[in-house]
């Protein structure tokens, strides 16, 4: 691991030594590509992941010669995770399907191995009068749940918790939709559950061969990275600048997620960022974050503002960084209404520069790091990027595949925003 982060450190030193707006998406590109490369394993929880990209950031902090925070560099913090780090393999009517592309297995799945027959299960099966006999009729097969389509929250809900009730008593597969999802959980179930890309399934199958092994880690170390620039005034305030590293990992060896703009894109705009004022230092204190967890469901920032560094009343602003990897349709600024001044500061930023399409205001949403702040009164934002491609959650979130459009147009939007704050 060493000799990896060593040849990226050089690498990207001899990158940022003439770093300047014009190159800055090239730069990016590089961080982006290491962290998405396929021996980080998706950033997340089986072969290391996360740990590789914490060191690499460390390693990238160091270099860029940010200060440790009270001699600081990490925030160590742990969780339970559930992990599949063994191949998983399905076959249906005879055919091999492909992990990542044709099926995936629900976060929370256990483990099954076998040929099963399968017993079509609809919501009438699951109905108070007839799940005693349907848990009966399901012994030693497979469920293949028939539910109706719908993109109704309500309904997937709770067919979702239909799907684990049934996942009690039997593995199971569920149809899905043309796009396969996947998502961390910290818990496990008693059986297998698989979910089909739409279309895959024959319609006169009748037997399913399943190997699916999971690993439930009840105790998963994973650690916060600090960096700060501080500012040459004294008693100046903070501004946090944040973005998650971590990603969802890897459903076996032959499913990585690699996580391009989800998020390492943001990562790349934090660490951009990093290299600009520790050249120039701004009027206010600058702590840089890269939480972990945040896909297991924001616990890197939750762990962070429940055991907060510094103190939260001298912070002036948080501004987190999640998708940053388009921008053909401008950015949405979450948290736009409550932080109305810094929007409009951000507005009249881009009505000069002209360097993004548009700049959306959006209400109040927990959808990132800057939650939990946010949820204690810190003033906060969360800025991602619209447009362009649409990977997310899932195998095709590639760098080749990451077009980068607006990131030096929203990186210049930052600078002159975080260097007006005081």
């Amino acid at each position: 691991m060493k000799t990896l982060v060593t040849a990226v450190v050089l690498l990207c030193h001899t990158l940022l030594s003439a770093q300047h707006p014009a190159s800055v998406t090239d730069i990016a590109r590089q961080y982006v590509d290491t962290l998405a490369a396929p021996g980080m394993h998706g950033r997340g929880y089986v072969q290391c992941g996360d740990s590789l990209a914490a060191e690499w950031l460390s390693a990238q902090f160091d270099r860029i010669g940010l200060e440790k925070l009270d001699g600081n560099r990490f925030q160590p913090f742990s969780f339970p995770v559930n992990t599949f780090p063994d191949s998983v393999k399905l076959r249906i009517g005879g055919k091999d399907l492909r992990p990542g592309l044709d099926f995936i297995t629900d976060p929370a799945s256990g483990s099954d191995h076998g040929a099963f027959n399968m017993l079509r299960i609809t919501l009438e099966d699951l109905s108070v009068e007839r799940k005693t006999q349907t848990w009966q009729t399901l012994e030693g097969r497979i469920a293949l749940l028939r539910f109706p389509a719908t993109t109704n929250r309500d309904s997937l809900a709770l067919f979702a918790k239909l799907a684990e009730e049934v996942a009690q008593h039997a593995p199971v597969i569920r149809q899905g939709g043309a796009k396969l999802t996947w998502s961390v959980a910290l818990e496990a179930l008693p059986h297998a559950v698989i979910e089909l890309r739409e279309g895959v399934m024959p319609d006169t199958a009748t037997v399913a061969v399943i190997n699916v092994k999971n690993r439930l880690v009840p105790k998963h170390d994973a650690r916060n990275v600090f960096g700060v620039v501080r500012s040459k005034k004294r008693n100046a305030p903070w501004v946090l600048v944040t973005a998650h590293y971590d990603h969802l990992g890897q459903m076996g060896p032959d499913a990585i997620y690699p996580g391009a703009n989800d998020n390492a894109s943001g990562t790349a705009m934090l660490l951009c960022l990093a290299e600009w004022f520790k050249a120039h230092p701004p009027k206010a204190n600058l702590l840089f974050i890269s939480f972990a967890g945040e896909e297991a469901g924001l616990l890197g920032s939750s762990w962070c503002a429940a055991h907060p560094p510094i103190d939260l009343q001298r912070v002036k602003l948080l501004v987190n960084l999640d998708l940053n990897g388009t921008g053909e349709d401008g950015i949405t600024v979450v948290n736009a209404v409550e932080q109305k001044k810094i929007f409009d500061k951000l507005v009249a930023i881009n009505k000069r520069s002209k360097d993004l399409p548009q700049v959306k205001p959006r209400g109040p949403a927990c959808n990132s790091d800057h939650c939990p702040f946010a949820q204690l009164g810190v003033p906060s934002i969360f800025i991602y990027t619209m447009g362009g491609v649409s990977f997310y959650h899932d195998v095709q979130d590639r760098p080749e595949t990451l077009p980068l459009t607006k990131f030096d147009g929203l990186y210049r939007t930052l600078v002159t925003l975080i260097q007006k704050l005081k």
